[in-house]
């Protein structure tokens, strides 16, 4: 039992297993952005000081709102880390800080209540530190030779598939499987007429008067939300989940204008392979044949 256990586990390891190359490039994307398209932190000092309230956790410890100073410094902080990624130099240790450093940055801008969508992105760097994304195009790999681990990425996959189940799970309970109410649509009116920047067709969405149209949405929405957390021992199963995930997120972003694109660099660490490797499930497939003939085969 322990042995085919272990197997269950070194096969799905091997599924989620990245190839150095293209992981290599994730990082490289992944720094420039966060070296050149990283959000402004200064916003923090023109908020009211009376409105710094931090989130249960290590901010609590804060006793005032941040300086401007100590702002510029985390991002001058943040832009060298992000610089010692891109080289690749101990680059578990430079994921690990930038993880650290993002996190902080993060937890400063929910000490005033908005919490926003994109935890899956500060954990990337780790995640994928972990797994090896150092392993070509960096100072690391021309040290000596690295190699690419799945095992990392298969606790990330679990990771991005509870944080989805969590989204899930509050829109069942307020009643998103009820046929007779339409939330989606509800929340595409709100937002086009309350909402701080409407989505783009948010007004073409709402002129479709279809209640079976609506009602999908909602199942839809809770579908692909909610089966990815059991999905992660599938690799390509888990991918095809991947997929129905971002095509959620660019028609909330078109119907509703919220961003979630951030979380594409997350998403993107479990397609950093050859396209002939994303569904191992094939190959488990023709082996399960395979044995299954043998026997008759034999007899």
């Amino acid at each position: 039992m322990r042995d085919r256990v272990s197997a269950a586990i070194e096969w799905i390891c091997r599924g989620y297993r990245p190839a150095p190359r293209a992981f290599a490039a994730l990082r490289i994307v992944f720094a420039l952005k966060v070296l050149l398209f990283s959000g402004d932190l200064l916003w923090i000092t023109e908020v009211p000081a009376q409105f710094f309230s931090p989130p249960p956790g290590p901010f609590v410890l804060l006793s005032e709102q941040p300086t401007a100073g100590a702002l510029i410094a985390l991002t001058v902080v943040r832009a060298l880390v992000a610089i010692w990624l891109l080289v690749g130099w101990k680059t578990l240790w430079a994921s690990t800080v930038m993880t650290a450093v993002l996190l902080f940055a993060a937890g400063l801008s929910y000490s005033y209540g908005k919490v926003d969508h994109f935890i899956l992105f500060d954990l990337t760097p780790l995640a994928c530190g972990l797994a090896g994304w150092g392993a070509a195009w960096s100072l690391d790999a021309r040290r000596r030779a690295r190699t690419t681990s799945g095992y990392p990425l298969f606790l990330f996959a679990t990771v991005v598939g509870f944080a989805m189940f969590t989204a899930a799970v509050p829109k069942a309970a307020a009643g998103w499987l009820d046929p007779a109410r339409e939330a989606t649509r509800y929340f595409v009116a709100r937002d086009d007429v309350a909402g701080p920047i409407p989505g783009p067709f948010g007004e073409f969405a709402l002129s479709i008067d279809s209640t079976l149209f609506w009602k999908a949405l909602d199942w839809v929405t809770l579908f692909a939300e909610g089966w990815l957390v059991f999905a992660v021992f599938l690799p390509g199963l888990f991918r095809l989940g991947l997929i129905l995930i971002i095509t959620f997120h660019v028609g909330v972003f078109l119907m509703m204008g919220i961003d979630f694109f951030d979380n594409l660099y997350a998403y993107a660490a479990f397609f950093c392979l050859p396209l002939s490797r994303w569904f191992p499930e094939r190959n488990l497939l023709r082996a399960l044949r395979r044995r299954r003939r043998e026997p008759a085969a034999a007899t």
